[in-house]
This record gives C-alpha cells, structure tokens and sequence, in this order.
C-alpha cells in the first residue's frame, strides 16, 4: 500500500486542535461589548455638548458605584446566614425540574394540537373544495362517521386540560 496523501512540511501546527476555552471568549466578548457601550455613550454625551467636567464627575461616580456593588456582593457572599446549602441545592432542583415539567407540557400539547388536527371534523361544504385539501377533508369525514360516535369522544378526551 501506498501512502498517497499530500503532507505539508511548511505549516506543522496543521491540523492540530488548538485549546479553547469557551469562559475566556465569553469574558472577552463581554468586555468588548462593554467598551462598544461605553463608546457609544461618550459619542452620544459629545453631541448633547457634555463637558469634559461632566464625564469625569459621571467617571467618578461610576467608580464609587463600582466599588459599593463589589462592597455589598463580598458582604453578601461572606453572610453565612442567608440561606443553608440544602434549601439552595433543592431549589435549583425544583427549578430544572419546573422547567423540564413545561417543556414535557409543550410537547405534548402540540402532539395533541396535530392528533385533533387529524381527527377533527371536516369544514363546512368540504365536498365542494377542488384543491388539495379535498382528500384531507374527506378522511376528516371518514374519521368523523365512526360507530357509536368514537371520533367525538376521542376529540373531546383530546381537549380535557386536566389529562395533562
């Protein structure tokens, strides 16, 4: 067997995986982000006619704000009285559960949306459609004509909110 496979000499990182770390990026677009919006601000201060007095007082106050939020975030994290780890971990629990309960809901209502859809009873003067929709119509009719009225109870189980 022949190896017929062209190799490069040239660029030897070819082909090998670089490491990224998603944590970093996410950082630097967050900071990139925020230097857009604080360039913006400056643009939009210069054409209200702001003074450089202003921006450095508003710069100031950023500042003091910065330092109180870091203030009260440590004072936060240090109190060991908010809350227990249990409450906090069932918590999380019941959150990502809540949210698998109403994706699991979502799902079946639209499974339930197309099941009625399909057995629903035709529409009016379905007879006189020359589309397509004619033979869809016609099986509506066919479901709707069942036996003892079976397609009118299953539509009707269909609709019951408290089934689900």
């Amino acid at each position: 067997m022949l190896n017929t496979r062209y190799y490069s000499h040239y660029n030897q990182n070819y082909g090998k995986r670089e490491e990224r770390n998603e944590h970093e990026e996410a950082v630097k677009t967050i900071e990139q982000h925020l230097q857009t919006l604080k360039h913006q601000s400056y643009m939009l201060s210069m054409q209200r006619g702001t003074t450089m007095q202003d921006e450095d007082r508003l710069e100031e106050l950023r500042e003091r704000m910065k330092r109180q939020a870091q203030e009260e975030y440590e004072k936060f994290i240090a109190d060991k009285t908010r809350m227990d780890g249990k409450s906090l971990i069932i918590e999380a629990y019941e959150g990502v559960l809540y949210d698998r309960r109403r994706t699991e809901r979502e799902l079946l209502n639209g499974k339930r949306f197309k099941e009625y859809e399909k057995n629903r009873p035709p529409q009016d003067r379905w007879y006189e459609l020359k589309s397509t929709e004619f033979s869809k119509e016609l099986y509506r009719n066919r479901m709707a004509l069942k036996p003892n009225d079976a397609n009118r109870v299953y539509l009707q189980t269909l609709q019951d909110q408290l089934l689900y």
